[in-house]
């Protein structure tokens, strides 16, 4: 049924992602970038620093708690099996291309998140916050505000969990001989159960398993660096000649290798989709700037990870190449199991769990397979409360009692349409999540473009306060000539109140 589906959504997906949203993502990273003076490398002691800060309060969560929320998020399914879909279409110049625009879409994640911050909202007892939000309360734009969030509840919790759900299934399924099913119908379990907790439960599932995730996958790749030391500079070579169109076999690729660059890096990241922007606006803070910060510098975890994992499947020559007619342009040579994937046309976490069991052939594909387990999973937590944000918004205006009932549903479906996704193809599934990207990505990209002026103030404004020696700075919305930010008044209203007493 959903290959079927797949063969209908394939020609929307061609369209959506073809130069001009290149063009769009690039532009406005490289927009940002500039206008914010490298905000997402000139600040990263002080990025680090607010890492722990604690401002955890009732209505919202910690800057650390959200932060591996939203690492979280970012790190998942498109940083191990996205990387290889990545670099069956475009070349191992995809994984610098990855690289390149990853670090400038950091930008775009400063953007959004402090200017979702603004625009937070306390509503049944927590903070919510999302694009719509900004859209609603800063543009006054009601209807596209609607649009956005009926796209956010569509295409996030339901169609972009796809991919995350295949690709957990494939790996137990490849590791050990676990049956799809049983590992959707595990998963989905937990899934449901940890829903059920809200952002609290969420954040503090967040904050044990994402330092552990991402130290035990970094650790792998540094087994597999040293186990194949020796052939490092051949494979950052074939990956820097790929990118640029020099290599003998891929330089017909340029074109695609920066396309699959962007899409996965925008994949992997979400910055540009708005998807992190519910997280951030949940924590409790005291200036949208440092929220902006601390979200910014989690794109940076995101795109090591895909790194680690371009770098282990070129060095171990565990991959594929395509070109644009399918013809196969390189047949990975590392496992006998590559000439099936590329027979089947298939790219994923297999690649990785080959590239591992070069070096840790016993135990490597079963490690990856738990790895990519909390990368995924943490990420569909993530999208579960966008989900449940986009929800509260729809309904903000109805009974409370309509809102609960609303979310509970979604809390049931998720897990549900998990399950479904989990026993599907792997190329469906990355199809279909990408249609959801895409079209996110094309509404929230623009808003922020049009929402600059507002952005740069609130930047200026975080930076100026540092600079003068105030170690905490506050968040006068009046100050900046910014309205429908009345929350703000009342979180800051002691600071704001010391200040306007100070002046006179």
């Amino acid at each position: 049924m959903l290959e079927t589906f797949n063969k209908m959504v394939e020609p929307v997906n061609s369209l959506i992602w073809s130069n001009p949203i290149v063009f769009l993502i690039l532009g406005s990273a490289i927009w940002f970038t500039i206008r914010m003076h490298f905000v997402q490398v000139r600040n990263l002691k002080h990025q680090f620093s607010l890492l722990f800060k604690k401002n955890e309060s009732l209505e919202g969560i910690s800057p650390f708690e959200a932060f591996c929320t939203v690492v979280g998020y970012r790190v998942g399914t498109a940083n191990i099996a996205g990387v290889a879909v990545a670099v069956f279409s475009g070349g191992p110049g995809a994984v610098l291309w990855m690289l390149i625009t990853s670090i400038l879409d950091a930008a775009i994640s400063y953007a959004e998140c402090a200017l979702g911050q603004v625009y937070k909202i306390k509503q049944d007892g927590e903070y919510r916050g999302g694009a719509y939000y900004y859209i609603e309360r800063g543009m006054g734009l009601k209807g596209t505000a609607i649009i956005y969030a009926l796209l956010t509840l569509i295409c996030v919790p339901i169609l972009t969990v796809a991919p995350h759900a295949n690709s957990i299934s494939k790996a137990f399924n490849n590791s050990i001989g676990l049956p799809l099913w049983v590992s959707g119908i595990v998963v989905g379990i937990f899934l449901l159960w940890t829903v059920f907790g809200g952002i609290k439960r969420i954040a503090r599932i967040n904050t044990y398993l994402v330092p552990v995730m991402t130290g035990l996958y970094l650790l792998m790749t540094v087994i597999v660096l040293v186990a194949d030391v020796k052939h490092i500079p051949a494979a950052i070579g074939t990956i820097v000649s790929s990118a640029f169109g020099t290599d003998a076999i891929f330089g017909g690729l340029l074109g695609t290798a920066v396309l699959w660059g962007v899409k996965r890096s925008v994949n992997s990241s979400g910055a540009g989709m708005g998807e992190a922007v519910p997280a951030a606006a949940a924590t409790d803070c005291k200036h949208p700037g440092s929220v902006g910060l601390v979200n910014s510098f989690s794109v940076f975890i995101d795109v090591i990870v895909c790194i680690c994992t371009g770098i282990m499947i070129v060095l171990t020559d565990c991959f594929n190449v395509k070109d644009a007619a399918g013809k196969i342009l390189h047949l990975g040579k590392g496992s006998a199991v590559m000439a099936q994937q590329a027979a089947d046309g298939e790219a994923g976490i297999v690649w990785a769990q080959e590239a591992i069991g070069t070096v840790l052939p016993t135990i490597g594909g079963l490690v990856l397979a738990f790895c990519l387990l909390f990368f995924a999973f943490t990420t569909v937590l993530n999208y579960y409360y966008q989900g449940e944000t986009s929800l509260a918004f729809i309904f903000r205006n109805s009974k409370q009692s309509i809102r609960k009932t609303a979310i509970l549903i979604l809390r049931i479906l998720m897990p549900i349409c998990f399950f479904i996704f989990a026993i599907q193809s792997s190329g469906a599934s990355f199809a279909i999540g990408e249609v959801g990207v895409g079209i996110m990505v094309w509404f929230n990209v623009i808003i922020l473009l049009i929402n600059t002026k507002k952005i740069i103030a609130i930047y200026k404004d975080y930076t100026a306060q540092l600079k003068s020696g105030i170690d905490a700075p506050i968040f006068n919305p009046e100050k900046l000539g910014i309205k429908n930010a009345d929350l703000w008044m009342e979180i800051n209203a002691k600071e704001i109140a010391e200040q306007n007493q100070s002046k006179e």
